[in-house]
């Protein structure tokens, strides 16, 4: 017995998945329990914890490296870092995909570097001479062929024969499989195959012709907060009606402006335009909107309202699209989907389309969001493109946005895709590196060149990317900083935020359960 009567907390024993065993199996399942419990705030801020994810959770997981066209002739690489460790993926010789650690099998030097610094692209077509086309070491020229085996070795006798046995000099492999184009690669070469691993997504997914999308676009910054509050924003729609801020006075439908939703202050008082009612919303409604799924190790989000993202206005029909700055709903149309289109959230032959269409052509009488689902199935059938398939709620918005665990996640809806991928920066728990990619089907030989960029998150433009992640990322630092405070203990996440709390159940089985206290004092 304690100085004041109670028992000392004893930690549970909490079954945690062995360290040598693939994670084949895995399975998480939130339960009512679960929400009584605080997350120990050091899994965002512990160097410690950060550790124990680099050795137990990323070399075991299938983690998404680039998409088949970033390396499309024999030769090419592209470098994916996570963490210390650099992989290379290489189109070899019989035009199949091959990944390696990119390290040297002599003296460790890094082989291969992207073109940019977060990785990239790369090609081994420009060597010099008798190494172009090979993989080689720029400290003592060691050289392999792009199967990994070794093709050149200088001063072998000099070395011990045991040192320089063929196998053990080859470079080590890593597996690499693909899904849609997307080139996965894992450390651990006894995993489960990526399209078991994926499940039930591709399954989900197979009805948007990912394969046939190209990316049009690549951004990547570094946000101020550990990566997993990266992943878990966009896991729940509980923050909208404050971060986004929509119309109170009809919560569940955002307010608009030309191209999508209206940003600025909640009240007059907070210093911005006021919305329509300055009255707070009813809280049980907040979030309702939203819809969100848990399967064994992924989860779903998906706003099953059609009308909320198609960048018009719902219940209004075109002829009233006008305000002071736009006296005529033509221009007020074509304002709302060229800031669609700078934002990627709109294909530009979307908007020629449009552009094209005489006045007769375009139905005036029909409301705003029917009209983009008509536009959008229309000019896509123009560019060889068939949507007839799919259904209203998936043309735009969130119609289907699945977290691949650990860290792949996006909105695909209609002939796009959104793609978000947030990666631990070095050993600092506080900050990330956060990509941000858009891919869009397009007609053969209309395909652009792939846009890459670093972007600085306190100052990137909205008419660059969607405004409401630079909403997002102004929350970054701010949540980074009160995971610091002495006074909060951990985080309380509520049936909303399940699909964020679905992570850190797989993480207690993976990695365990630090720094909780799971008895109640």
């Amino acid at each position: 017995m304690t100085a004041h009567g109670k028992e000392s907390n004893k930690q549970k024993v909490h079954e945690v998945w062995p360290a040598d065993k693939p994670l084949t199996g895995l399975k998480a399942s939130v339960e009512d329990e679960d929400y009584k419990r605080l997350v120990p705030k050091q899994r965002f801020t512990s160097k410690e914890w950060l550790q124990k994810e680099y050795k137990l959770l990323w070399p075991r997981v299938w983690q998404w490296a680039c998409r088949e066209d970033e390396v499309p002739e024999i030769g090419d690489f592209f470098e994916y870092k996570i963490g210390d460790q650099s992989i290379i993926v290489v189109r070899t010789d019989d035009g199949s995909l091959k990944a390696y650690h990119n390290v040297c099998k002599h003296r460790g030097t890094r082989l291969l570097e992207g073109e940019h610094w977060w990785g990239g692209k790369g090609t081994t077509r420009n060597f010099r001479d008798m190494f172009n086309g090979k993989i080689r070491c720029v400290f003592h020229g060691w050289a392999w062929d792009l199967d990994g085996d070794i093709a050149f070795l200088p001063g072998a006798k000099d070395f011990a024969p045991e040192r320089i046995q063929k196998d053990e000099i080859a470079l080590s492999p890593v597996r690499c499989e693909t899904w849609e184009g997307f080139v996965y690669i894992n450390m651990d070469m006894d995993a489960e195959p990526l399209l078991d691993y994926l499940q039930p997504g591709p399954e989900r997914l197979k009805k948007f012709n990912i394969g046939k999308m190209k990316l049009k676009a690549h951004f990547t910054t570094i946000l101020p907060c550990n990566w997993k509050y990266g992943v878990e924003q966009f896991q729940e729609g509980y923050h909208v009606w404050a971060t986004h801020v929509m119309d109170l006075n009809d919560v569940g439908n955002f307010a608009t402006r030309p191209g999508g939703r209206r940003v600025g202050a909640m009240y007059a008082f907070e210093g911005a335009k006021p919305t329509v009612n300055e009255k707070a919303p009813d809280p049980d409604l907040i979030g309702a909107h939203t819809v969100t799924e848990q399967f064994d190790i992924h989860t779903n989000f998906t706003e099953p309202d059609p009308t909320v993202q198609t960048g018009l206005p719902p219940r209004v029909k075109l002829k009233d699209l006008v305000d002071e700055e736009r006296p005529e709903p033509r221009e007020w149309i074509k304002e709302a989907m060229r800031n669609m289109v700078s934002q990627n959230r709109l294909a530009d032959y979307e908007m020629e389309y449009f552009e094209g269409l005489s006045h007769d052509d375009i139905p005036w009488d029909m409301e705003g969001p029917a009209f983009m689902m008509k536009n959008r199935r229309d000019s896509c059938a123009a560019k060889g493109i068939d949507l007839s398939h799919l259904e209203d709620n998936e043309l735009f918005g969130f119609a289907q946005e699945f977290r691949f665990f650990p860290n792949h996640i996006g909105p695909i809806a209609g002939n796009s895709y959104g793609l978000f991928r947030s990666r631990p920066n070095g050993d600092d728990p506080n900050s990330c590196i956060w990509d941000m990619m858009f891919m869009f089907q397009y007609a053969e030989g209309e395909e652009p060149e792939t846009h890459y960029e670093t972007v600085d998150w306190e100052n990137a433009s909205g008419d660059r990317m969607p405004e409401t992640f630079l909403q997002d990322w102004k929350t970054t630092p701010k949540f980074q900083a009160g995971m610091h405070s002495i006074a909060l203990k951990g985080c309380r996440f509520n049936k909303q935020e399940a699909n964020a709390l679905h992570t850190h159940k797989l993480l207690d089985i993976i990695i365990g359960r630090d720094f909780e206290d799971l008895e109640a004092e």
